[in-house]
C-alpha cells in the first residue's frame, strides 16, 4: 500500500493507528501522482499515433490506391488523412501542455481545473476518432454500393444493414479500446479530484 492509499483508508475509517495528514503534506502527493497520469495519457497518445502512421505504412500499396481512386474517394481520402493529423496532433499537443500545467501548478484549485480539462481533452480525443472512422467507414460504403451499381434493390438494402452491423461492431470495439487504454487513468484522476475536493473543502 502507497502512501497516498494509506491516507485515503485513514480518511475513510479514521483510524486512529494511521498517521493524520495536513492538506500541505496531501497536496504535493496528489500533484505528483496527477501529474504522472497525465505524463502516461501524453505518451500513450504519442505511440498510438506512430502506431497508426506505421500500420499505414505497411499497408500502403499502388494497388490499394488505383483501388480508392476507381472508387472516387481520392481526394477524400487525402484531405481526411490531412484533417486526421493535424487534429491529433493537436490533441498530443494539448496532452503536453495538461501535463506541463498540472506539474507547475501550484495552488489545489488550479491543479482541480487541470484535471478536469485534460478528462475533457481525453473524452474529445476519443470522441474525434470514432467519429472520424464513421464518417470514413460511411462515405467508403456508400462510395463501394455506388460502384457496383446494383440493379436489386433488396440486395442493396441487405448488403447496406451488414455493412451498418460491421460498423456498429467496430464502433464498439474502438469505444472498448480507448476504455480500457484512457478510461483506467482518466477514473484514477478523478479520484485524485476528488482528494483534492475534500482538502479544498
Amino acid at each position: 500500500m502507497d502512501e497516498l492509499d494509506l491516507i485515503k483508508k485513514d480518511w475513510q475509517k479514521r483510524n486512529e493507528n494511521l498517521p493524520k495528514f495536513s492538506a500541505s503534506e496531501l497536496y504535493p502527493m496528489l500533484k505528483k501522482r496527477s501529474s504522472s497520469i497525465v505524463k502516461w495519457i501524453f505518451l500513450i497518445s504519442v505511440i498510438e499515433f506512430l502506431f497508426w502512421i506505421g500500420i499505414e505504412i505497411i499497408s500502403f500499396s499502388q494497388e490499394y490506391m488505383d483501388l480508392v481512386e476507381s472508387m472516387g474517394l481520392g481526394l477524400f481520402l487525402r484531405i481526411s488523412m490531412v484533417i486526421n493529423y493535424i487534429v491529433i496532433v493537436t490533441f498530443i499537443i494539448l496532452f503536453f501542455n495538461n501535463y506541463r500545467k498540472i506539474k507547475i501548478n501550484d495552488d489545489i484549485k488550479t491543479l482541480m481545473k487541470n484535471i478536469i480539462r485534460t478528462r475533457k481533452t481525453v473524452k474529445c480525443y476519443v470522441w474525434f476518432n470514432v467519429s472520424i472512422f464513421i464518417i470514413t467507414f460511411l462515405v467508403s460504403t456508400i462510395a463501394m454500393l455506388v460502384e457496383q451499381d446494383f440493379q436489386d434493390m433488396q440486395k442493396v438494402l441487405i448488403v447496406g444493414v451488414i455493412l451498418i452491423v460491421v460498423m456498429t461492431v467496430f464502433v464498439g470495439l474502438i469505444l472498448l479500446f480507448y476504455r480500457l487504454l484512457y478510461g483506467f487513468l482518466t477514473k484514477k484522476l478523478y479520484r485524485n479530484y476528488e482528494q483534492l475536493k475534500r482538502i479544498e473543502l
